[in-house]
């Protein structure tokens, strides 16, 4: 009997780590659409980068990444890995229908600064050998501190492709450790004119983010799973949503979305279906329109 359980217990082990084996593969490789439509207007014609967070890896975006192509959305054009002098390694080709790039960190547990000088030497790779123009950013975490980091140093340069949509999701905008998880998480309560606290980070884009262009449309995810501190279990609404206050634009310009329950745990935000609808809706806003033609 005993031998038996082992048996299947080794079985087990082997089916597990055979399909995150798979996953692995997967999702650190490009993937494409199978029919290739000509792209309709500019949305389908810019380039997505996904920046995942501390110590994010393949797996950050890989699953949402995958899912967008299954579902016939997007393709996942390149994959990108930066090495730790921010020298690129990239994969695949880039697709004139809504592509999308995944960026991977060689080192993930870097600096924010030492992050967003890997964006912009992906976006200048991008300029130079594809000619890209336009262009989205996704951020996961502290993938959305690198982003703004990333924008507010792209709006003191010229010539760099228009950024025309940027979705954040679980970003500590007003916590004073933006990587490691710390606890008690920091929840600073909302106001009409801002957090009632603020920190380093928030009160250095409130300085720098009047620099973006006025063009540019937000999508602000967060997650609450109901506990005291009313957060994603890592980063609190609040922290999340005192971007509002942070940015030169207007209310049409700017969205938030809460996910609530379990599956809107920090870890799980980019594997939740309601975000990958409302990515997907606001990244290409015709996708309703497709739909029902």
């Amino acid at each position: 009997m005993v031998n038996v359980i082992l048996a299947l217990l080794s079985l087990l082990i082997v089916i597990i780590v055979g399909r995150l084996a798979v996953r692995f593969w997967w999702y650190g490789r490009p993937q494409r659409l199978a029919q290739q439509p000509a792209p309709a207007n500019a949305d389908d014609s810019a380039v997505t980068l996904f920046i995942p967070g501390y110590a994010g890896n393949r797996f950050s975006f890989g699953g949402m990444l995958r899912r967008f192509v299954i579902a016939g959305i997007a393709n996942k054009s390149l994959v990108v890995l930066i090495d730790r002098h921010n020298h690129l390694r990239v994969s695949g080709q880039l697709d004139s229908y809504r592509p999308m790039v995944q960026l991977i960190f060689a080192n993930p547990r870097a600096a924010v600064r030492q992050q967003a000088d890997g964006v912009l030497a992906v976006v200048k790779y991008l300029m130079t050998h594809e000619h890209v123009q336009t262009m989205n950013l996704v951020a996961h975490s502290m993938g959305g501190v690198v982003l703004f980091q990333y924008l507010t140093g792209a709006a003191k340069r010229v010539n760099l492709p228009e950024v025309r949509r940027v979705v954040t999701i679980g970003a500590p905008f007003n916590d004073h450790e933006v990587g490691i998880n710390t606890h008690p998480i920091e929840n600073h309560p909302l106001t009409a004119a801002g957090p009632t606290q603020t920190t380093p980070v928030y009160n250095y884009f409130l300085r720098t983010l009047q620099r973006l262009p006025n063009t540019i449309s937000y999508l602000n995810i967060a997650g609450n799973i109901g506990d005291a501190a009313q957060s994603d279990g890592a980063v609190a609404v609040n922290s999340a949503l005192s971007l509002r206050f942070l940015l030169p634009t207007t209310r049409t310009q700017y969205q938030e979305f809460i996910v609530h329950g379990k599956n809107a745990r920090h870890s799980r935000l980019h594997e939740n279906y309601d975000v990958d609808r409302r990515i997907a809706q606001f990244l290409y806003p015709q996708l309703g329109t497709e739909k029902n033609a």
